[in-house]
């Protein structure tokens, strides 16, 4: 199962990441991450790979604040 994730974007808010209900999917699915920092009122939704866990931390961050835009 997978775990909750920090990552720190540029603009230095640091993001926490759940995987969603699907985390527990076969390898090779795709994972929803609900991702919260304390700046904005709403968390962001996005979609990684199965082996986000892996995923560079830059790259995860921008991928959320991409979708927070």
């Amino acid at each position: 199962m997978a775990n909750n994730r920090t990552v720190t974007d540029a603009e230095g808010r640091v993001w926490t990441c759940v995987p969603g209900g699907n985390a527990g999917s076969k390898q090779g699915q795709d994972i929803m991450l609900t991702c919260t920092t304390p700046s904005l009122a709403d968390p962001v939704t996005i979609t990684v790979g199965w082996q986000w866990e892996k995923m560079a931390a830059k790259g995860l961050a921008r991928l959320i604040v991409a979708a927070a835009a």
